[in-house]
């Protein structure tokens, strides 16, 4: 007979029977979910998303909803478009794909002003790029932060003389309440266009059945606001949790710099040691060139300002005019006669350089004109120096794609034949490599000659090979013969797999650009010396070598002739990095006005992906038929569970028989 507690045999059996296809159930749902998610849903892999920044006061950029933003694909290809998204289409939110061409401020400002009808954007890149040019950066490039202001030559501040980037229309200074993500494949593009062709288009004026393509864009920023909140909610974190959150980070990254004389990196420079700065920029509001002022003026650097004899920066000087560069000065240092005096010892330097080089002609500007967008501004504030910045362009700039995605090889006219192989190509010597060589080689000879130089100046020659292969490599495909033989071993990912570098300056540094650059440097300017690898790790062991006077770094080094291996070896130079974060983070200063408060906001996840979604009725419905379902197996669940020991009777344990 039965059991007097715990419920009858086939009652326990019935029960562990549920349960263990309950288990199989859940497991083979587990097992199965990403198969049926890749049938329902297509990745957009190859995509770049519009992320939040924010300074002492503002936030600009993009982002979502914590859970993504849906929105059924609308196909914006002229600005006629617009009026099915903003008042037409039956079915809103719509997320919009826009043709490269039309991401202007007239129509971004008509899709901000219809957030309730746009859950967000893709843009497609336009081929070929924007013949009126394009540029989302402002008029008046790092305004504020560089030399001019109400107390430092008010005529020339906030750009009144010359708005330097004249075509900038400010978008990448609005803030955007949707997300916006750039398409940077035409075939993930053509996908969505295809999907949107055979699913959403209307008949005759029509609204088109469902089911609808739609696109799902995530990119939810944690900070909001300014610099000062995401910072302080950061720095309370940090404080009081065990496991801080932090929300925002500085955007930060490091300064390549080099000296031909070897110093010693531990001490700094005696007063009267004098040296010849050569520099270019980086753009969020002179992050690099205010930290190295901000660690010379308090000796932590080796350079001290009163060792700099005179400073020379290259900004834009691909695209000259005529054969013209053109020297900028500042005229309000130069209204002391000897600061003046140095600026023309500098001038005359330039000019008597160009002089034996007939592809490029020097050009003076007016004396009343101020320093376009540069590094040399920073370094005024802190000190009247004798500086020039070397352009291409006398007054606004030539680039028609400053800071935007089409400045690219293509915007200088570097160009390759068809059929050639990528090596091919990086050993192809272009006109723009030949003019820049051009430019390199007056440069390096007024260098010498104001380095004190004074024979044999005319002999100095910059190499078009090696300036085509830097082309190449920064600018068209990273990830080629030359960059792979001259950095580590660790650091060969960072080339990527094809295309150019990124050159956003980010927050997890040395970015990957910032080692390529040291890298080509040292490989430029360093010595090949006979070290091992170990030694080369670690040469404070080795005689006569000095880790405070270089840097030793051992690198990958070519294929050999069977192209089986490769020959590393040690590379020796003064090539190093150093820290350039703005000083507002050093001092907590996060609403300053001295210096760039510029931050990025963290994030959990970036992704885009296209699918096919019901109707709003359909959805309703399979939700009640699905809730339905669930109740009725809730309530026979119950009933057969209360009847267990009715419905599922255990046979009888046979009698013991004797004979």
């Amino acid at each position: 007979m039965a059991t007097a507690g715990g419920g009858s045999a086939a009652e326990l059996g019935s029960r562990g029977l549920l349960r263990l296809l309950s288990f199989c159930v859940l497991l083979a749902g587990l097992c199965g979910g990403n198969s049926v998610e890749r049938k329902i849903y297509i990745p957009l892999n190859k995509t770049a998303p519009c992320v939040r920044l924010l300074n002492a006061t503002h936030q600009i950029g993009c982002h979502s909803s914590i859970s993504g933003d849906t929105g059924v694909i609308h196909v914006v290809e002229k600005e006629e478009d617009l009026q099915w998204v903003l008042t037409d289409g039956p079915n809103p939110p719509y997320m919009v794909l826009l043709e490269g061409t039309l991401f202007t401020r007239k129509v971004m400002e008509k899709l901000k002003g219809s957030t309730s009808r746009i859950a967000g954007l893709a843009v497609s890149l336009a081929k070929p790029s924007p013949a009126a040019g394009f540029s989302p950066s402002v008029q008046c490039p790092n305004d504020g932060f560089g030399l001019y202001s109400n107390s430092y030559g008010p005529e020339f501040a906030h750009c009144r003389d010359i708005q330097w980037n004249y075509l900038g229309d400010g978008l990448a200074y609005e803030d955007f309440s949707f997300p916006i993500f750039l398409l940077e494949d035409e075939n993930e593009t053509n996908v969505i266009k295809q999907c949107y062709r055979d699913h959403n288009l209307s008949q005759n004026g029509s609204a088109p059945v469902f089911p609808l393509c739609a696109m799902q864009l995530f990119s939810h920023m944690h900070a909001v606001l300014s610099t000062v909140t995401c910072m302080r909610r950061s720095s309370i974190q940090s404080t009081f949790s065990i496991n801080p959150e932090i929300v925002c980070d500085p955007l930060s990254d490091y300064n390549v710099w080099s000296m031909l004389k070897p110093i010693n990196t531990s001490g700094t420079l005696e007063p009267d040691d004098k040296v010849v700065v050569v520099a270019t920029q980086e753009a969020f509001d002179y992050i690099g060139s205010s930290r190295m002022v901000y660690d010379m003026e308090r000796g932590k650097f080796p350079v001290q300002l009163e060792n700099i004899d005179s400073f020379v920066e290259l900004r834009q000087v691909a695209l000259r005019e005529s054969l013209e560069l053109w020297m900028h000065t500042d005229p309000v240092s130069q209204k002391n006669k000897s600061v003046q005096s140095q600026v023309e010892h500098l001038l005359t330097a330039l000019e008597e350089s160009g002089a034996g080089v007939p592809t490029v002609v020097l050009r003076r500007l007016n004396q009343s004109q101020p320093l376009p967008p540069s590094s040399l501004q920073r370094f005024l504030r802190a000190r009247n120096i004798s500086g020039v910045v070397l352009t291409d362009h006398a007054t606004v700039f030539h680039n028609r794609y400053y800071h935007s995605v089409y400045d690219t090889a293509e915007n200088i006219n570097v160009s390759y034949p068809g059929q050639q192989s990528p090596e091919e190509d990086l050993d192809f010597v272009t006109d723009t490599a030949k003019a820049l060589a051009d430019v390199a080689t007056v440069l390096g000879r007024a260098l010498y000659q104001l380095a004190g130089g004074t024979n044999f100046r005319d002999t100095i020659q910059a190499d078009p090979h090696t300036v085509t292969r830097l082309l190449y490599g920064f600018l068209v495909r990273a990830n080629n013969s030359w960059f792979q033989s001259i950095l580590r071993q660790d650091l060969r990912s960072y080339l990527g797999d094809q295309g150019p570098l990124q050159h956003y300056i980010a927050v997890s540094s040395p970015t990957n650009t910032t080692y390529v650059v040291q890298y080509a440097l040292a490989n430029l300017t360093g010595k090949v010396v006979d070290l091992t690898r170990e030694q080369c790790q670690d040469p404070s062991k080795v005689p006569n070598e000095n880790k405070d006077l270089y840097e030793y770094m051992w690198v990958q080094g070519p294929l050999n002739s069977n192209g089986t291996e490769r020959l590393p070896y040690c590379v020796r130079s003064t090539a190093r990095l150093v820290r350039a974060v703005s000083p507002a983070f050093e001092l907590g200063q996060w609403g300053s006005t001295e210096y760039s408060t510029w931050t990025e906001s963290r994030w959990k996840d970036i992704r885009a992906r296209i699918f096919l979604i019901a109707s709003k009725e359909l959805e309703l419905i399979t939700l009640a038929v699905g809730f339905g379902v669930l109740v009725c197996s809730l309530v026979i669940t119950y009933c057969i569970n209360a009847k267990a020991d009715v419905l599922f009777i255990a046979p009888r344990e046979p009698g013991s028989v004797s004979f």
